[in-house]
């Protein structure tokens, strides 16, 4: 089962892994922005490592999706079109309700205490405006139904579409931050929906919240 430590807690792995793990928080919270240039030379320097664990995570995260080649030493964000970002968020979708389905039928309670208590922290990111938290623990809540269906491909298949469509998530989140009540208690339908066992109703609330990135990036 994904836990908060698992993912982004890092004491116990390798440079490459730590690099890795590191760049892909930041591209679930924003840090790393669309089109955004990485060199090799300089994240080693502000890692203090290597090159080679560096390269190793860049070349990781190109293979996942997450990052294109730009020159020999260099990687860059994808600078999708809002078009190219929506089909991404579609897929998603689609890969997060399956999950969702799949999950109400083995949930446990300590599986919605651990997702109610992610729910309160995204709604009280959002209520003092702090996009960082609110999208590390919108993160963890999504990665935790991945998990609870028990279906590695189909985990490691959202995950993935998570972690592209992440500064996509994050521009749009930023964006829409100074809007009250906006997303507040936005994850309660489908943590009810999941603890009645209601697969079709975790599963259409899922994908509504994880379409939001089509419908923003469509319009």
């Amino acid at each position: 089962m994904v836990t908060e430590n698992k993912q982004f807690m890092s004491s116990t792995l390798n440079l490459s892994s730590k690099v890795y793990a590191d760049l892909r928080l930041k591209l679930i919270t924003g840090e790393l922005k669309p089109g955004e240039t990485l060199s090799i030379r300089t994240l080693a320097e502000a890692y203090d490592h290597g090159s080679m664990p560096v390269r190793e995570a860049l070349r990781q995260l190109s293979s996942d999706g997450a990052l294109v080649g730009e020159a020999k030493k260099a990687y860059r964000v994808p600078d999708l079109s809002a078009k190219e970002a929506a089909k991404l968020f579609y897929v998603r979708a689609a890969l997060e309700g399956a999950s969702a389905e799949i999950a109400a039928k083995t949930v446990r309670p300590k599986d919605i205490n651990y997702l109610r208590q992610l729910s309160s922290k995204m709604d009280q990111a959002w209520k003092v405006n702090n996009a960082e938290k609110f999208l590390k623990n919108n993160f963890l809540f999504h990665s935790y139904i991945y998990a609870m269906a028990k279906n590695s491909v189909l985990e490691k298949m959202a995950e993935n579409l998570y972690i592209r469509t992440g500064p996509w998530l994050a521009k749009g989140i930023q964006d829409n931050l100074s809007k009250p009540n906006a997303w507040e208690a936005s994850h309660d339908g489908i943590i009810d929906a999941l603890a009645l066992g209601n697969s079709a109703e975790a599963r259409r609330l899922i994908e509504v919240d994880s379409g939001w990135g089509k419908q923003l990036y469509e319009d």
